[in-house]
């Protein structure tokens, strides 16, 4: 019966505690980013980077573990959301010197990473399933003198419409354009551009060329 007590009142007092540190944390939001973002739903273990470059509007939800980074050398916001965005646990949005722009009342499920180096545009009611990559830039490979590291990127942008049903574990590279109204299946590697009205599903082209051009 002793222990019953001793874990009530511990529970009793992490929630407490909980209760102070997300108000603590909300003024911190507010004083970043102005009252036009609340109500919000931001949990506190939200890790926002470079504050001033990134633009939340109105109801969103970010629950714990997102790392949003907003540097961009392209915009003055790096990330924007729209109303009733909406990112489960340990989402990572970095727009790594591009952007990442969300219009709203889209859903990214957990461990969605997106890399807004050459831009990522994400129109409305789009949803992302778990587990998924956007990855809005490449490594040139193109010399064999010097590391792959050093020889830069190469970036193009992602684009994806509206009414975007993205599954888990999809991967979206560099350069590739979702029309809207597309369902992308489970798994499924997305190298090309897809047409609007389009449901894809293991999308994968071999494609046999030299690594390095003569």
């Amino acid at each position: 019966m002793p222990n019953k007590f001793i874990v009530s009142a511990i529970r009793k007092s992490r929630s407490l505690f909980e209760l102070v540190r997300q108000g603590a944390f909300n003024y911190t939001l507010i004083d970043q980013f102005g009252s036009e973002i609340s109500p919000f739903d931001i949990h506190y273990s939200v890790d926002i980077r470079n504050p001033e470059q990134i633009r939340l509007s109105r109801s969103c939800r970010l629950q714990p573990g997102v790392i949003l980074n907003g540097r961009s050398s392209l915009r003055d916001f790096g990330i924007s959301f729209g109303p009733e965005t909406y990112l489960k646990e340990n989402c990572y949005f970095d727009a790594y010197g591009g952007f990442i722009n969300v219009e709203g009342q889209c859903a990214f499920a957990q461990n969605t990473i997106i890399h807004g180096g050459g831009g990522v545009s994400i129109g409305q009611y789009t949803i992302v399933g778990a587990n998924c990559y956007i990855i809005a830039s490449n490594h040139a490979f193109g010399s064999r003198e010097l590391p792959t590291m050093l020889q830069g990127d190469v970036r193009k942008g992602i684009s994806i419409g509206s009414n975007v049903w993205v599954g888990g574990n999809v991967t979206i590279l560099d350069g590739v354009n979702i029309g809207s109204n597309c369902v992308i299946g489970a798994g499924t590697l997305v190298a090309k551009s897809v047409p609007e009205n389009t449901v894809v599903f293991n999308a994968i082209e071999p494609i046999t060329r030299k690594v390095y051009d003569d």
